[in-house]
């Protein structure tokens, strides 16, 4: 019986830290939209894969995004971008109550499979795409 709840012990640690949103996550802001939106990105997540860079973007919002009883302040995401071939695809997202990634969390998406989407000139994709794509030049 000691062994079990040892095990419990350590799985409900391994949940907190997870579930702790700032737990070794450093966003770096990189551009405020029109609404007041600050997309930010966490450079240490940053994989590079040839010209396919991986890392996670946090989505701050001035105005919380509200759908029936479900109220997000926050949002973070897994970019896949595709920085020779000018595209993206959204992987895992996981929203929050609380401003930069904090308080509880209200929905998780856990994606396998998405779609391509071509980049938009001027959009907070291409400022993004441009910051993490820096050392992976666009040919």
């Amino acid at each position: 019986m000691p062994k079990l709840i040892n095990h419990a012990l350590k799985i409900l640690t391994l949940f907190f830290l997870m579930s702790n949103s700032t737990f070794g996550q450093v966003w770096e802001p990189v551009i405020e939209s029109e609404n007041n939106t600050v997309y930010s990105y966490d450079p240490t997540s940053v994989k590079r894969d040839g010209d396919v860079v991986t890392y996670w973007e946090l989505s701050d919002y001035s105005t919380p995004l509200k759908s029936g009883k479900l109220v997000v302040v926050s949002s973070k995401s897994k970019v896949i971008q595709d920085c020779k071939n000018n595209r993206y695809k959204v992987g895992d997202h996981i929203d929050y109550d609380g401003h930069k990634g904090t308080g509880n969390i209200v929905n998780v998406a856990m994606v396998t499979e998405t779609n391509w989407y071509s980049g938009q000139m001027g959009s907070v994709n291409e400022i993004m795409r441009d910051k993490v794509c820096i050392k992976q030049p666009i040919q």
